[in-house]
């Protein structure tokens, strides 16, 4: 048997994979999970809102109407749009990912959402694998799943971190049971690496096609994941505007201030230094800056000066010395988003605003 034999194809919202012969499958599916053998696997799209009290049993029900054997399947459900399923062929085997993101989740956040949009993750390989391989083979997938998810910066919608996961991921490992033998799929063997990689391209490829993100979105987008809007940035801005008659009214300052924030946040200088604030931000967290505790980091103390010489660095380059005046006052009043955000995130913004603020009084009374 061939990985060519599997059939792919949708019935309504509901996509189906389908052997000519039996399967070994491990399993984290709702329908029938855990060890089974199988001809078919279905993924079925639910509503984003879908409550039922037993999903095992509206998944059953569903297998019935498609006409599929109830015996024979193992089930899967999402919120997301099945249709946008990335498929990755490498021989041996294939990977189809479905992945919404309503949920993305840190693993350790405290669980406050329960929603559908989920990361389902389907490996079928051409083989025949031992029951540790099966187990190695979830691992490996799982790691690479939260490579992908690193790569392109997907956050927790909890925690706003790094996510790792969804809390509703499932993943189901399949073998066709002819073919080579394996023992082992840990990341050190031929197959691991094969499902690695073949596991990191599906998924960023549905994330793209499901959510449409990309590594390329905009610094706007980046901040919005963290929790920092446009109004945020506008609002915050305004707070300490001093308004005089010639600069025209508060709505026309407040609408060249928010096309300056933009056109700063897509020159690739201004985003760079903002990355790299939010990068250092996120190790100071952690306790991974030498010489000081994540305690001592989030308390920002005055030996701390590289947050604002970052601040300083983006203030300079959006409006020079001006720039620089104009975040200081931000920095030394913090409105706004700025008082709620950590010790090199409220530089970051505080000299985004203010580089942006000192540049919207220049052209206004250039008018």
């Amino acid at each position: 048997m061939v990985l060519q034999d599997i059939k792919v194809y949708f019935k309504e919202n509901t996509l189906v994979i389908e052997s000519n012969l039996e399967m070994e499958v491990l399993s984290s599916a709702v329908y029938r999970g855990g060890r089974q053998k199988a001809k078919f696997i279905i993924n079925h799209k639910v509503s984003k809102n879908f409550n039922h009290k037993n999903p095992s049993l509206y998944l059953k029900n569903k297998i019935k109407e498609l006409g599929l054997p109830i015996k024979s399947t193992v089930g899967l459900m999402t919120a997301a749009d099945v249709h946008k399923a990335a498929i990755i062929d490498e021989n041996p085997i294939k990977v189809i990912t479905t992945a919404g993101l309503s949920n993305s989740i840190t693993a350790g956040d405290d669980i406050i959402l329960q929603n559908y949009g989920t990361i389902n993750t389907i490996i079928i390989i051409d083989g025949i694998l031992k029951e540790n391989a099966f187990v190695d083979a979830i691992i490996t997938a799982t790691e690479a799943k939260t490579v992908a998810l690193t790569q392109l910066d997907i956050r927790s919608r909890i925690s706003k971190g790094q996510a790792t996961g969804t809390t509703t991921d499932a993943i189901v490992i399949a073998s066709t049971g002819q073919g080579e033998k394996y023992e082992y799929a840990g990341t050190a063997t031929k197959i691991g690496n094969i499902i690695a990689k073949s596991v990191i391209k599906s998924v960023t490829e549905a994330i793209k096609l499901q959510e449409n993100i990309t590594q390329s979105r905009s610094m706007l987008k980046r901040l919005e994941e963290r929790g920092i809007t446009l109004d945020d940035l506008i609002n915050t801005g305004m707070e300490l505007y001093i308004h005089h008659p010639s600069m025209g009214t508060i709505e026309n300052a407040k609408r060249t201030l928010k096309e300056i924030l933009l056109e700063s946040m897509n020159d690739i200088n201004v985003a760079s230094l903002i990355i790299a604030g939010m990068r250092v931000e996120e190790d100071g967290k952690r306790g991974l800056i030498p010489g000081i505790t994540a305690e001592e980091f989030i308390k920002d103390p005055v030996s701390l000066v590289a947050d604002e010489l970052i601040g300083m660095a983006i203030a300079d380059y959006i409006a020079g010395s001006r720039g620089i005046f104009e975040y200081v006052r931000f920095d030394r009043i913090k409105p706004g988003i700025l008082k709620k955000l950590g010790p090199f995130m409220d530089d970051v913004i505080g000299a985004l605003i203010g580089g942006s603020s000192s540049l919207m009084y220049t052209k206004l009374l250039k008018k």
